[in-house]
């Protein structure tokens, strides 16, 4: 029961992770598979990319990273 809960928290931090890459213009979209699995479009991208859970939150957790930091030294 404790690993859903878990796996819901991980494709919900995804998704707030994803929206604010979309609006900020990094990603143009973000879209969850039935299994699990996320295709990121990059405006530099001629295709989606594949990722798994992991490598999407850690790509968008990166690129808010950045993002944030830009910010603080303007």
């Amino acid at each position: 029961m404790k690993k859903k809960k878990v796996i819901a928290h991980i494709h919900s931090r995804i998704k707030k992770l994803a929206d604010a890459a979309i609006d900020r213009g990094d990603i143009e979209s973000c879209e969850r598979t039935s299994d699990d699995i996320y295709l990121i479009k990059r405006s530099t991208d001629l295709i989606p990319t594949t990722y798994t859970a992991v490598g999407a939150g850690t790509l968008l957790y990166l690129l808010n990273s950045l993002a944030q930091n830009t910010e603080t030294n303007q």
